[in-house]
C-alpha cells in the first residue's frame, strides 16, 4: 500500500525514483504482517551487536544483574534512536531505514574512560560525543567538497567492510580449535545458502523474508546438532521474563583529558551514519548522483541525539547500523515504517530479558552468515557510488593508499596499536585510519586544482579531438559523473564549433601607430572549467563577436537568410547546455555554459 497522505515538507523534498527491484521503498506501509515479520529480520540483525555492550559491561565489571540492566537501557536508547533516525520531524532524523545500535567506533575511547573514572565517565563522556556529533551535523552541509561521491562511497566500502570481516570472523570461527572451527564453517554455509538461495530463487514474498527464514533454519540445525552453548541457554533459562530496567543512579562525570578520543569518536561516528545513509539513499534512488546533505545532517543530529539519551540513561553508545541498509537492499524493503516497529521492538525486549538473552545466544556461525549476507549489498553498493565518478591519479593514489592502511589495520593491528597514545584515536580503528587518510588526501590533492582547469587554443588550428580529451581531463581532476562529462564535451564541442564557422573569433592588430587596431579574422580561444557536485561550468573567453544563444528555433526560411546560421548556431549552442549566457568583460566575449548534475 502506497503512503501519500500526510507525507511532511521534508519528505517531500527527497524526490527519488525507486529501482524496480524495491518491493516496498522508503514512503511505502507494508501490511501489518509483512512488516511485523520484516521488523523482526532487523532486530535480530541490531542485537547482534549488542554484543559490543556485553563487552563493556565485562570491562567495567559489572555483576549479572547489573550487567542485564545495563543491556537493557541500551536497548532502549537504540530504539528511541531507530525511531528518531526515521522520523525526519522538526529537522531531526534522516528518514530512512537506518537502524541505530552498539558500536565499536567508541570502543577504544570507552576503555580509557573505564580505566580512569569507571561507567560514569563513560557515560558522561557518551553524551559529550553526541554533543558533538549534533554539532557537526549543522556543518555537514558546508563540508561537501570534502565528501564527494567518491569519498562518501569509500566511507560505506570501509564500514561494509569491517562488517564483513566481523562476518568472517564469526563464520569462520577463528579462536576456536580445529574441530570446532569446521562445524561453524559448515553451520554458516548452510545458513548463508538458505539465505542466498531464497533471496536468488524465492517469490517476491520469500524474498522479503530471506534473512529471517535463513537464521530461523540455522537455529534449528543448531539445536538439532547441539551448537548452541550450554551456558547460553543456562542463561537464557535463568533470566525473567519481565524486568524493568533502572536507570543509571551512579552519576556521571566528564575529563577533559579525554576530549580528543571522544571528540574523534564523534566525527567518526558522524562520518558512519554519513556512509549509512549515503548508502540507503542510493538503494532508494534509481537516478542517485550524490548525497543529499541536508539528509545527511538530519541523519548525523539524530545519531548524535541517540548518544545523550544513552548517556543519560544509562546506555552505551550507538551508530547506525550499516549492516541494516545491506539486509534491506537485499530484501527489497526500506520502508521507514519498519524502523517505527524495529525501535518499538527493541524497547519491549528491554523489559523481556529471557528475549534479550535468546538473541545473544544464537550462535556465532549463524551470526556470520546473517552479517555476510547483509554485507554483500553494502560493498557492491560502495563500489558502484565510487565507480559512478571519474577517478584521475589523484583519487586514485588517495583512494588506494586510504583502502591499503585499512585493510593493513585488519591484517596487522599489533603496528597500529604501538602507534603513539595521541594518535590511537586516529587508528585505533580500520575504518577511522583508512577514511582519515581519504579525507585528509583528498584535501591535499585538490591543492592546485584551479591552475590545471583552463586551456588556449588557436581558433584556426582547432582539433575537436583535442576539445574532448580537455574536457574529459577536466571531468577525471573534479571528479565529475561520467555522463555529465558526455554532455560536456558534446556542449563545448558544439560552442567553439560555432564560434569558429561563423567568423565571431577575431584579434586586434595595430598596423601602425597611427591607425586604429584593425580586425583579422582568427584569434585565441580560452576555456576554463569548474564543477562544485551540483553543475558543471565550461567557460570560453575570447575577442570578437558576441553569440547570444538562443532557446528559440530558428525557421528553415530564416537559416536560408542571410546571416541565418548564425542564428541557427545560436539555438544549437542555447540547446546543448542547461543554462547558457553571453556577456562582454572589457575586450573580451565570455561564453558561460552550463550543465546541472
Amino acid at each position: 500500500m502506497r503512503h501519500h497522505k500526510g507525507e511532511n515538507a521534508i519528505a517531500k523534498s527527497i524526490s527519488a525514483r525507486s529501482p524496480r527491484t524495491l518491493l516496498y521503498g522508503r514512503l511505502d506501509v507494508p501490511p501489518p504482517a509483512t512488516l511485523f515479520v520484516l521488523a523482526l529480520q532487523h532486530t535480530a540483525l541490531v542485537t547482534i551487536f549488542l554484543i559490543v555492550a556485553v563487552t563493556v559491561a565485562r570491562l567495567a565489571d559489572l555483576n549479572v544483574e547489573a550487567g542485564r540492566n545495563f543491556l537493557s537501557l541500551t536497548m532502549v536508547a537504540g530504539g528511541l534512536g531507530t525511531i528518531l533516525q526515521a522520523l525526519a520531524w522538526r529537522g531531526v532524523g534522516s528518514g530512512y531505514l537506518v537502524p541505530s545500535t552498539t558500536t565499536t567506533i567508541i570502543l577504544p575511547a570507552t576503555g580509557a574512560a573505564l580505566a580512569v573514572g569507571g561507567l560514569p565517565l563513560v557515560l558522561g563522556m557518551t553524551i559529550y560525543t553526541g554533543v558533538i556529533a549534533a554539532a557537526l551535523s549543522r556543518v555537514i552541509h558546508r563540508l561537501r567538497p570534502i565528501f564527494p561521491p567518491e569519498i562518501t562511497g569509500f566511507v560505506v566500502l570501509m564500514v561494509g567492510l569491517s562488517v564483513v570481516v566481523l562476518a568472517m570472523r564469526h563464520f569462520l570461527g577463528v579462536g576456536l580449535p580445529a574441530s570446532e572451527s569446521k562445524t561453524s564453517v559448515i553451520l554458516a554455509s548452510v545458513t548463508l545458502g538458505v539465505m542466498v538461495a531464497l533471496n536468488v530463487w524465492g517469490t517476491p514474498a520469500i524474498r522479503l523474508f530471506s534473512s529471517l527464514l535463513g537464521v530461523a533454519f540455522g537455529c534449528l540445525v543448531a539445536l538439532a546438532t547441539g551448537a548452541f552453548a550450554e551456558e547460553q541457554l543456562q542463561s537464557v533459562g535463568a533470566a525473567p521474563w519481565i524486568s524493568l530496567p533502572r536507570p543509571f543512579v551512579q552519576g556521571l562525570a566528564f575529563d577533559p583529558g579525554l576530549l580528543i578520543p571522544f571528540t574523534i569518536a564523534a566525527l567518526a561516528i558522524s562520518l558512519n551514519a554519513l556512509g549509512a545513509i549515503t548508502a540507503a539513499q542510493k538503494i532508494e534512488d534509481a537516478e542517485w548522483k550524490r548525497p543529499e546533505m541536508r539528509s545527511l545532517g538530519r541523519g548525523i543530529l539524530a545519531d548524535g541525539l541517540t548518544n545523550v539519551i544513552a548517556g543519560f540513561v544509562g546506555g552505551f553508545g550507538q551508530a547506525s547500523t550499516s549492516g541494516a541498509v545491506g539486509l534491506a537492499q537485499a530484501t527489497g524493503a526500506t520502508s521507514r515504517v519498519i524502523a517505527f516497529v524495529v525501535g518499538s521492538i527493541l524497547i519491549l525486549i528491554a523489559f523481556l530479558p529471557k528475549i534479550g538473552a535468546f538473541l545473544l545466544a544464537v550462535p556465532g556461525p549463524i551470526i556470520g552468515a546473517a552479517l555476510t549476507f547483509s554485507g554483500c549489498f553494502l560493498i557492491t553498493s560502495a563500489i558502484q557510488m565510487i565507480a559512478s565518478r571519474m577517478l584521475d591519479s589523484r583519487k586514485v593514489f588517495g583512494l588506494g593508499i586510504a583502502f591499503s592502511l585499512g585493510i593493513a589495520a585488519y591484517v596487522f593491528p599489533e603496528q597500529f596499536a604501538a602507534a603513539p597514545q595521541w594518535l590511537q584515536p586516529w587508528v585505533g580503528s580500520p575504518v577511522s585510519v583508512s577514511v582519515a587518510t581519504a579525507i585528509l588526501l583528498n584535501l591535499v590533492f585538490r591543492l592546485g586544482v584551479f591552475t590545471r582547469n583552463a586551456v588556449t587554443l588557436d581558433s584556426q588550428q582547432i582539433d575537436q579531438q583535442q576539445l574532448a580529451d580537455f574536457i574529459a581531463e577536466q571531468g577525471a581532476l573534479w571528479g565529475a559523473p561520467q555522463d555529465l562529462v558526455y554532455r560536456a564535451e558534446f556542449m563545448t564541442v558544439e560552442a567553439v564549433n560555432a564560434l569558429v564557422d561563423h567568423g565571431l573569433v577575431h584579434d586586434l592588430v595595430k598596423v601602425s601607430p597611427a591607425q586604429p587596431p584593425v580586425a583579422v579574422p582568427g584569434g585565441l580561444i580560452r576555456l576554463s572549467t569548474r564543477f562544485d557536485e551540483f553543475s558543471l561550468v565550461v567557460t570560453v573567453s575570447y575577442r570578437g563577436h558576441l553569440l547570444e544563444p538562443s532557446s528559440i528555433k530558428p525557421s528553415a526560411e530564416e537559416v536560408l537568410e542571410e546571416g541565418g546560421q548564425v542564428h541557427l548556431a545560436r539555438y544549437l549552442v542555447g540547446r546543448a547546455a542547461d543554462r547558457a549566457r553571453a556577456a562582454r568583460q572589457g575586450d573580451l566575449c565570455v561564453l558561460t555554459l552550463t550543465l546541472q548534475n
